[in-house]
């Protein structure tokens, strides 16, 4: 008897497993990721955010040769977070020459976007270098928009908690 209800039950998960819906497509790690024009996803370091029943990945357009910022932020989005549309660059970094902390050549990574509910604003955060520092500044970023998709305007950068020590900080270590 128990072997009968052992084997129903086995028959019945199997049966489960191999039912299925119209299948919404695979991830495979280590493949190119294309999105609608076939192209490989390019959001590096980002975030996704669910607004009015769309995923959006907003994250850092990398290039094959350098780390810095080139074009800027991308967002895609989605209804699956398999299938992904590119809706293009939604924070242009500044020509060369600009002067902006967000000229194009600086570090600009792990953006994150958040909806600020009291202003209506999309709101993206990122981690921010100056042109031709290195990673001596330790700035942070800050851009807003109406859409989650963009434009983004870049509103302004700074160094959080500058010359104020974590806790438990030894004071031997150099500041930067």
């Amino acid at each position: 008897m128990m072997r009968k209800i052992i084997f129903t039950c086995c028959l019945g998960l199997a049966a489960l497993c191999g039912y299925s819906q119209t299948p919404v497509g695979e991830i495979r790690p280590g493949e190119i990721w294309p999105d609608d024009k076939g192209i490989h996803v390019n959001a590096h370091g980002g975030g996704i955010l669910y607004a009015d029943g769309t995923y959006y990945w907003l994250g850092e357009f990398k290039s094959d040769t350098t780390s810095v910022a080139l074009d800027g932020v991308t967002c895609y989005s989605s209804n699956d977070l398999v299938h992904w549309k590119n809706e293009g660059i939604a924070m242009p970094v500044m020509p060369d020459g600009s002067y902006s902390d967000i000229e194009s050549g600086c570090i600009l990574e792990r953006p994150k976007v958040v909806y600020n509910k009291k202003t209506g604003k999309y709101v993206i955060w990122f981690h921010l270098e100056l042109k031709g520092k290195g990673y001596a500044v330790a700035r942070v970023g800050v851009a807003v928009s109406d859409k989650v998709t963009g434009p983004y305007r870049f509103v302004h950068s700074y160094r959080p908690c500058a010359g104020f020590w974590p806790e438990n900080m030894p004071e031997e270590y150099p500041s930067a």
